[in-house]
């Protein structure tokens, strides 16, 4: 499905943000959209703002001005730990991974907001904590298996080829099952077929699950995308489906162009 603007009511947006960075404009009046269930790129030449965009939404980076919705509410004072208990997930550029902890354990953290056993009642060794994380090893061994890393599970992470690293964030960003999947820059350091996974999972993904997509790998986008917001030194210049936004003069001579298309 290709989603035709404009967005009447999206699941997830920015009104009108800014940001300032070290008094450079890093974002001015972003305005974009995400609609649930489709998948929605993000693209952009290097310093556009993608990441910004991505930080803002996770409360990492607080704006200026505008604001964030979700699910038609205003979110204020977010903060990234309370993302995963709203629903919404997020991968890093790089993979994030806790190097001290396995691949297994670091899996099971994506989830452990959601857990039941707190700080106290681990410490008092109440009956539930054992149960519960049990629970949560069930859930990270059946994500880590769809993402075909279950064999990884009791290796470091410094013992994993980079690509099965990404697995492994993946799947902890999944463990939670997600209404929202933030992936910012999925595609990065791994091969062609791996790509091919990549591309394959994210479409199976919806409509159940909504993915908002930063990358540069534009053949990866132009596959999976339904809708694609494109961003120049801080601002929205373009918005549409993957052939719309491919041939828009702007996106030409903003991105594509700088990336040889």
């Amino acid at each position: 499905m290709k989603y035709v603007l404009p967005l009447t009511h999206p699941l997830l947006q920015t009104v009108d943000v800014s940001v300032k960075l070290s008094g450079l404009q890093i974002l001015d009046n972003v305005s974009i959209g995400v609609p649930e269930g489709v998948v929605t790129g993000l693209i952009g030449p290097n310093g556009a703002g993608k990441t910004t965009v991505f930080n803002v939404m996770s409360g990492f980076v607080k704006p200026d001005a505008g604001v964030v919705r979700y699910e038609g509410r205003r979110l204020e004072h977010i903060h990234p730990h309370h993302l995963t208990r709203m629903g919404i997930s997020r991968t890093l550029q790089g993979v994030g991974l806790f190097p001290s902890l396995t691949a297994l354990d670091n899996v099971m953290m994506g989830a452990s907001s959601k857990a039941r056993a707190g700080i106290v009642a681990q410490a008092l060794a109440m009956p539930w904590v054992d149960r519960e994380r049990s629970r949560l090893r069930e859930q990270a061994i059946a994500v880590m298996t769809e993402l075909g890393v279950e064999g990884e599970a009791d290796r470091f992470p410094s013992e994993l080829p980079y690509p099965i690293q990404k697995r492994v964030a993946l799947a902890r960003a999944l463990v939670s099952d997600p209404k929202v999947l933030l992936m910012d820059e999925p595609a990065g350091g791994i091969g062609a077929a791996d790509m091919k996974d990549l591309e394959r999972l994210i479409r199976s993904w919806v409509p159940e699950r909504t993915v908002l997509l930063v990358e540069h790998h534009m053949e990866l986008v132009m596959e999976v995308c339904d809708l694609i917001w494109v961003l120049d030194a801080g601002k929205v210049i373009a918005a549409g489906t993957p052939e719309q936004v491919r041939n828009d003069p702007a996106v030409l001579a903003a991105y594509l162009g700088d990336e040889g298309a």
